[in-house]
């Protein structure tokens, strides 16, 4: 039984464009494409040229313009699955496309949402001297999983009373402890810091001594 299924007749030079090829279904023209996408493809004369490959060609296709915005993104910085799918989208890359592209992206190592929670969280908590309680929210508001995060936040090594003793002796050098409302000024700002209640008492109780 015999297919009725089109099929490429030939794939002929452009007299233009020497990068792309005119292709030929059932013996009439239908196309002209880029001769790196029919290789990427793996289409040649004699493959079936139905719906299923025309829809593949043109995700393909639509890949490359969304492939390159994806590197210049990128380029621009480290970002999480989620917040590159969110500007592809915004550029006006259709959903499908976006997440191939991701997907690629992926693949090739530019995108790896478990080395950038971890990375990140190291940054926060190393440079900027946040606490837990902080880093993670900001984990989570760059895209990051909320399994990732807590994963990244937990596996810090960083003795978060040594930044609670940074911050008592720059930014809250000049309150008295000794005031209650003093007291109570230092450790709401220290705890909005991310640092846990347990952690900012020790430290406050060291000044005391």
């Amino acid at each position: 039984m015999t297919s009725n299924k089109p099929v490429i007749t030939a794939i002929l030079p452009n007299g233009q464009e020497p990068a792309k090829r005119d292709v030929f279904v059932d013996g009439e023209f239908y196309m002209t494409l880029p001769l790196e996408l029919l290789l990427q493809q793996e289409l040649g004369v004699g493959d079936p040229f139905g719906e299923e490959e025309v829809e593949a060609l043109t995700l393909a296709a639509q890949l490359i313009p969304a492939k390159e915005k994806a590197y210049q993104y990128l380029g621009y910085g480290d970002l999480s699955r989620k917040k590159l799918y969110e500007k592809l989208t915004r550029f006006g890359i259709e959903p499908p496309v976006a997440e191939a592209a991701c997907a690629l992206m992926e693949e090739q190592g530019f995108l790896n949402d478990e080395r950038l929670a971890h990375r990140l969280a190291v940054r926060f908590a190393e440079s900027k001297r946040w606490g837990p309680r902080r880093i993670l929210p900001e984990l989570l508001q760059r895209g990051i999983s909320s399994e990732l995060a807590k994963e990244a936040v937990g596996e810090l090594e960083t003795d978060f009373t040594d930044s609670v003793r940074y911050y008592m002796e720059t930014k809250y050098r000049n309150f008295d402890l000794t005031d209650r409302k003093e007291l109570q000024r230092v450790t709401q700002g220290l705890m909005r810091l991310g640092f846990d209640f347990d952690d900012i008492r020790s430290v406050i109780n060291d000044y005391d001594d």
